[in-house]
């Protein structure tokens, strides 16, 4: 205990000096005022008579690009901001290079609107890497750096793309050899400011609560507590809402440092302050936002470490991981200005944890290089579990087939002009499928897989999906949530209730209403308990009724009359009881997804695109039902499905197989 307290001491120490910049040295300072001269050597570009920068190709395959920036003494007391931008890019080699720092930082905008001097030339930048080298410089003099996006030949010619080829699959190499990895974050203001001090000391805090003698844990608890309310009351997306295009870079580093405006904070500092499952915070349940970038770090913090254990000798195989373990997280979720780079962006850690997948191609269409690593995944994993994160997406207009995961979307940017990539389930069970094994083969033509399965019923009624606009709340851009996944669950919650409504077994309305909460529970990933159940039906009760009315005056309160006035808030247009709140945050992962029935009474949960006719079917070894559409002589894989009354094996168990077929996914 002694230990770890000393090192979160002298980790908050170090972080608070770091918060207040100095001005800039007339000297290098830090790991590049100390090292050997410079074993690497300038590139010897092209001239070129307009002034604009050329790439003279690397001639070895262990060679690459580190870039030489610094300030001229006459702008030293130059604004960070304001600071022009130059310096000389060195050839280095993995066995022959100077200490040097890695920089990552998230793309963002691809617009190439500022420009840096290399040795005379102009080189266009994007905003965001002219602000992540600024901020390098702060307070130095010079620095020496690896930034993807400048030591690597961004260009598209064949020459380019080779030489990409090979940079990228050496990339966890240039991490492991650099002396720390510094992601910025961004330049910060008010918002990032508060939450950076949050993180800090909800870390502290954190210490506090653990090493407590028994008289204070209780308070150190409730302090704890308050500061967790605090940060995700006043900034739940910053500053670990910003990383969502940064991982590999986090988990093969020796070291990671993150800037964030004027902070400086450890990895370790960014984990804690976010993990609010280390203590028992109270209101870690009703906070969707916070749970999702907890399991966003603690992605990185588990690569990290299973790098580091593996590189100590431990075989993977006590890590209890996959590779689809490794891919699907950051591939579904996370971002990437090119869409390859879902996969290619992953080669380092694959490779370290002794995974192979395809050497990055940039030369290979997209969705060769997706089916690619499917087909991988698929086999190594010996199961059909990949499909549960399947649905039909955009991909299937860049030549998808609809058995293969769509990597190039993410999450935090699902909106009606952008519709989601993945399906999110949280709840499966083997026994749907009589816990078989899953019976499955690639076609000669290598984009079609035949899978063994039994048809349950075609669909014959769905009602309207629940939309929600990504960017009205805070796991997208929005700062706050605006209150219109309400309004989304309001549009689209009566034609769910028509559809139920269709079975023969609701006789009247609080029968349906019943029975729909019942078959929404099936997608959650805990089932409900007998109270949440009643609360959910009344509250739902509400919503329905708002949504069949043509009085829009009523669409604005959110709350059954038994609600306590005491726990009302505002979200957008809405004034929402905290029960009601509760009841909808309980089936939120309903989001993008539909109801349906099937012409054989059967109720469940699809995706959005779900059609009348497409077919419900139980694949061999799977843990979800799945949604079928028939199409050019095969099927095309919908998503998964979650049907009322087969989920424990009901329909299984009442088959045999004389009622198995072959279904090909094309």
């Amino acid at each position: 205990m002694k230990r770890i307290s000393r090192l979160f001491s002298s980790r908050k120490k170090r972080d608070e000096e770091a918060s207040t910049e100095q001005q800039p040295s007339t000297q290098p300072s830090g790991a590049d005022s100390n090292h050997a001269p410079l074993s690497g050597q300038p590139t010897h570009q092209a001239q070129s008579s307009n002034g604009v920068f050329q790439y003279t190709p690397l001639q070895a395959v262990s060679d690459f690009r580190i870039l030489r920036i610094q300030r001229k003494l006459s702008e030293t007391r130059t604004l960070s901001e304001e600071l022009p931008l130059g310096g000389s890019l060195l050839v280095a080699s993995l066995d022959n290079h100077p200490e040097y720092f890695a920089l990552s930082y998230t793309w963002g905008d691809a617009d190439l609107c500022e420009e840096i001097s290399i040795d005379g030339k102009t080189l266009k930048i994007t905003a965001n890497c002219a602000s992540a080298l600024r901020r390098m410089l702060r307070g130095k003099i010079t620095r020496t750096i690896w930034v993807d996006s400048i030591c690597i030949n961004q260009a598209n010619t064949p020459q380019a793309l080779n030489e990409r080829n090979i940079q990228v699959a050496m990339m966890d190499e240039i991490y492991r050899h650099a002396v720390q990895v510094n992601v910025h974050l961004g330049d910060g203001d008010k918002a990032s400011d508060v939450a950076c001090e949050a993180l800090k000391s909800l870390s502290t805090a954190y210490v506090a609560a653990k090493m407590a003698p028994p008289p204070l844990q209780e308070r150190c608890q409730k302090e704890y507590d308050r500061l967790a309310d605090d940060a995700l009351r006043v900034t739940p997306e910053y500053p670990y809402g910003k990383l969502h295009g940064v991982v590999q870079e986090v988990a093969l580093a020796k070291n990671v440092m993150f800037y964030c405006g004027k902070f400086l904070m450890h990895l370790s500092t960014m984990v804690v302050g976010a993990d609010f499952t280390r203590l028992p915070y109270s209101n870690l349940d009703s906070d969707t936002s916070g749970r999702y970038w907890r399991i966003h770090l603690e992605y990185h913090d588990t690569m990290q470490e299973f790098i580091r254990r593996k590189e100590q000798g431990e075989p993977t195989s006590n890590f209890g991981i996959k590779l689809s373990d490794i891919l699907m997280f950051p591939a579904l979720s996370l971002e990437a200005t090119r869409p390859e780079d879902k996969i290619f962006g992953m080669y380092g850690i694959c490779k370290r944890l002794g995974f192979e997948i395809p050497a990055p191609d940039y030369r290979k269409p997209l969705a060769v290089v997706y089916t690619e690593v499917t087909r991988i995944m698929l086999q190594g994993d010996q199961n059909l579990d990949l499909l549960s994160t399947v649905l039909e997406s955009p991909g299937w207009a860049h030549g998808l087939p609809s058995w293969v995961p769509d990597f190039s979307g993410s999450t935090r940017k699902w909106s009606p002009s952008t519709l989601p990539h993945t399906y999110i389930s949280k709840r499966q069970n083997p026994q749907v499928s009589g816990r078989t094994q899953s019976q499955y083969h690639f076609e000669p033509d290598g984009r079609g897989l035949r899978v063994k399965g039994r048809r349950l019923s075609p669909i014959c009624a769905v009602g309207q999906p629940w939309i929600v606009d990504s960017s009205t709340n805070v796991l997208g851009d929005a700062r706050a949530q605006t209150g219109q996944y309400a309004a989304g669950l309001i549009d689209c919650i009566k034609s769910w209730f028509d559809v139920v409504r269709g079975h023969p077994d609701c006789l009247h309305d609080g029968v349906a209403l019943e029975i729909m909460v019942r078959v929404l529970a099936q997608e959650s990933a805990t089932p409900y308990a007998t109270e949440s159940l009643d609360s959910i039906v009344q509250h739902l009760s509400v919503l329905v009724s708002i949504s069949g009315s043509s009085d829009q005056s009523l669409s604005t309160m959110l709350a059954d009359p038994q609600d306590n006035p005491g726990g009302f808030l505002q979200l957008g247009n809405f004034t929402i009881s905290a029960e009601m709140q509760r009841s909808i945050l309980h089936i939120y992962d309903l989001v993008w997804k539909n109801v349906f029935r099937t012409a054989h009474n059967f109720l469940g949960t699809g995706t959005h695109s779900a059609k009348v006719s497409d077919v419900v079917v139980v694949l061999h070894g799977c843990s979800t039902a799945a949604i079928l559409r028939p199409w050019a002589g095969g099927f095309k894989y919908i998503s998964p499905a979650h049907v009322h009354g087969i989920m424990n094996g009901e329909f299984w168990n009442s088959r045999s197989a004389a009622d198995d077929e072959w279904f090909v996914l094309i």
